[in-house]
């Protein structure tokens, strides 16, 4: 065996701490939000794009999963220490479900990093749109439940967060472009 190849376990340790780490930095930005309303601005889906996109979706789904849980179970780490299974059926709470399938999708669409291929700018930049997108789904049936009165409402209201996930697609693309690789030599 190669000395710069890894065993097996070793990688799965690696990749272990990175689903760990991931779900201890969305638990932590939880109390980073800026009170808006309807709703709060936030790091945390940028935060789970960035990883899907770096270290694929199978181990941010997992740290998503654990983020989702702890907050389920009362820890006060949903955007500005709101916390319960009650949250996660507001509208509020169905950005949250957003941010698993959001990291299912990204990780799909970019795969693990791979030490032997450069990734695309346009992959990048295409599965960072498709993640902030899918963010929005079940917020969005959840509004359109309400019939089209509250959707017609709510829709101008907003149009700053589409703005603002914008904005943080174009900050989040130029570093997948350079933690990727990284990812790529120590993950695989």
């Amino acid at each position: 065996m190669d000395e710069n190849e890894l065993t097996k376990n070793e990688l799965n340790k690696r990749r272990s701490i990175c689903v760990i780490a991931t779900a201890i930095l969305l638990c932590a930005t939880g109390t980073i939000s800026l009170k808006a309303e309807p709703l709060p601005f936030v790091i945390q889906n940028m935060i789970v794009v960035l990883a899907a996109a770096v270290f694929g979706g199978v181990q941010t789904s997992g740290a998503v999963g654990l983020f989702l849980l702890a907050g389920a179970f009362g820890l006060p780490v949903f955007a500005g220490g709101a916390r319960g299974m009650a949250h996660l059926s507001t509208i509020r709470g169905n950005f949250l479900l957003g941010y698993f399938v959001a990291a299912l999708v990204v990780g799909f669409m970019m795969k693990v990093p791979s030490a032997d291929e450069k990734t695309p700018v346009q992959k990048i930049a295409s599965s960072c749109l498709a993640g902030y997108a899918v963010i929005y789904v079940f917020p969005l049936i959840k509004i359109l439940d309400g019939g089209v009165q509250m959707f017609a409402e709510l829709m101008p209201q907003l149009v700053p967060y589409f703005i603002a996930d914008l904005i943080k697609c174009l900050i989040t693309v130029p570093l997948v472009a350079l933690l990727r690789p990284i990812a790529a030599q120590k993950l695989n």
